[in-house]
């Protein structure tokens, strides 16, 4: 077959801003395949808090916001949305209720996450359709385990995690949302080892490793595409000399991965300071990088040929 256009985007974090970007450039540069690499949710719901006579009050980022008509509210939960977080709008006793109740909270939250999901990737059906595009949407170490099944039983949004898919006649896809472990523990952190058995259950899907896309949450350590600041045992950035200090965070064993299996091509995220590309052996690695908090997307358009990556460029919008 001839050539294939993939736009890879990672670590949405919520975004409202980031995603509805991120199908825009799949339209403007004419994708075949669109790949998303993992942490989709975001970290916080911001409550907006009903004070009386149509007025509200919320905090965002550290700034108190007063809407005071349904379009000033409209638009501050638009605001919220683009950077990442869940605005929801309480009444007075709804939001002590819910300060109060950890476990409410965290069902609350879930929900909201679920939610946006569900959201994105009806949007996403509904834009995709028309032009027979697929979107591969995989969580990462981030995203709770409860977003799968908002993902799954759909006709042109697939999760690529754990899971073999042909995204064209030559080129299979296979996918990993886990990483290693972090500071944080998130809900898909996992040792080493256990991180070496998902990277193996994948790798044992494909049926010709030479021309496959792995999309691997974590990049391999080492690779220039894994770097970050160092943190302390308080999780405080490290500072020597007025210089923050960098290190190299990402997976032995995904490295190990992909020198063994040698696919055409991997896509990661996870470090979102560290955007670019490698080569380990034969296998070009790409990490987009994101910048969702400000809104901006980031994201590589990659031509696929059969034998070869023909080339790619980073994007941003």
């Amino acid at each position: 077959m001839g050539m294939t256009r993939v736009v890879y985007a990672s670590d949405f974090h919520g975004s409202e801003a980031f995603f509805r970007k991120f199908l825009g450039a799949a339209l403007q540069y004419e994708a075949d395949v669109l790949i998303v690499g993992g942490d989709v949710t975001g970290k916080a719901m911001i409550p907006v808090v009903h004070q009386g006579q149509g007025r509200y009050e919320a905090h965002l980022f550290g700034r108190k916001e007063t809407p005071g008509s349904p379009d000033q509210l409209a638009k501050l939960q638009q605001t919220i949305s683009n950077v990442g977080f869940y605005p929801i709008v309480l009444e007075p006793d709804e939001a002590a209720d819910l300060e109060a109740d950890p476990t409410h909270m965290a069902q609350r939250f879930e929900s909201e996450m679920v939610a946006r999901v569900r959201q994105w990737v009806a949007l996403a059906e509904e834009t995709l359709r028309p032009r027979g595009v697929h979107l591969y949407f995989m969580p990462g170490n981030d995203d709770i385990h409860a977003i799968d099944a908002a993902i799954d039983g759909h006709e042109h949004v697939h999760n690529p995690d754990g899971r073999r898919s042909w995204i064209d006649d030559d080129h299979e896809l296979v996918g990993v949302s886990y990483a290693n472990m972090t500071p944080w523990k998130c809900a898909r952190d996992l040792d080493e080892p256990d991180l070496a058995v998902k990277l193996e259950q994948a790798a044992a899907l494909l049926e010709a490793p030479e021309r496959a896309v792995m999309a691997l949450h974590v990049p391999p350590y080492d690779s220039g595409l894994d770097v970050c600041p160092e943190l302390d045992e308080n999780l405080q950035i490290v500072a020597r000399g007025g210089q923050v200090l960098m290190k190299p965070v990402g997976s032995p064993e995904v490295r190990k991965t992909i020198e063994r299996v040698q696919p055409l091509l991997t896509l990661h995220g996870h470090i979102h300071e560290s955007p670019g590309h490698t080569r380990i052996g034969r296998t070009l690695c790409i990490n987009a990088g994101s910048e969702y908090a400000e809104g901006i997307m980031k994201a590589a358009v990659i031509n696929l040929e059969r034998e070869r990556v023909k080339g790619h460029v980073l994007i941003s919008a």
